[in-house]
């Protein structure tokens, strides 16, 4: 079988962009913070001993600040090559001015009320996004030979949907997934998918 590690990106910071500047098409696209580094650093240890290290082939990110900064140290240590970067792996959030990590949340915003609910935004056009996220997906993990794993790093609306969609659960973002959690989809040579795995955090000990 194939394995994706669906692998959500480490802690970014806040980040806004002013309308009319050179970033206010592309929206907010914050760096890492210190302590997202060191959770990125984390990972990319614990990946390097994992017993699938040698069935690792390719590293994958969106193409979103965040997700890259997060696979960068995974690729030092490795040693893979520069990972491929999908578009259609970005968060539903792509193109917002706003940004703010989840501890920075305000409770009372009615995007993150539904985001806690399980559900998506009001921004967010579902159908189309899940489609996108799992067509995206499905690509990797077919380019992959059998019994290798590829490592995607990117968005937990992303891996939300990806897993929800699998195992048939009507609302789509009912997984809390701390960053640089690790979930497991295993795709059989018929295309089957069978989720292993969700929000491993082995490698965030004292940090969670």
């Amino acid at each position: 079988m194939t394995q994706l590690l669906l692998v959500r990106h480490a802690e970014p910071l806040a980040a806004t962009v002013e309308p009319g500047t050179p970033d206010a098409a592309g929206g907010a696209d914050p760096a890492l913070s210190a302590r997202g580094e060191e959770q990125a650093d984390r990972f990319a240890k614990w990946l390097a001993g994992a017993p699938e290290r040698e069935d690792v082939t390719e590293i994958v990110t969106s193409t979103m600040r965040r997700a890259r900064e997060s696979a960068a140290p995974s690729v030092r240590l490795l040693g893979t090559p520069d990972p491929v970067t999908v578009e259609e792996l970005c968060e539903f959030d792509r193109g917002r001015a706003s940004y703010r990590p989840v501890h920075l949340r305000d409770d009372a915003d009615e995007d993150w009320q539904a985001i806690r609910s399980g559900v998506y935004p009001s921004y967010v056009d579902g159908p189309a996004f899940a489609a996108r996220v799992a067509d995206a997906l499905d690509a990797v993990a077919a380019r992959q030979d059998p019994r290798a794993t590829a490592v995607v790093v990117c968005h937990a609306g992303v891996i939300n949907t990806y897993v929800t969609g699998i195992l048939g659960i009507g609302r789509p973002l009912v997984f809390p997934l701390h960053h640089t959690s690790v979930t497991r989809v295993l795709i059989s040579r018929s295309g089957a998918r069978r989720v292993s795995s969700v929000n491993e955090t082995q490698h965030l000990a004292g940090m969670v």
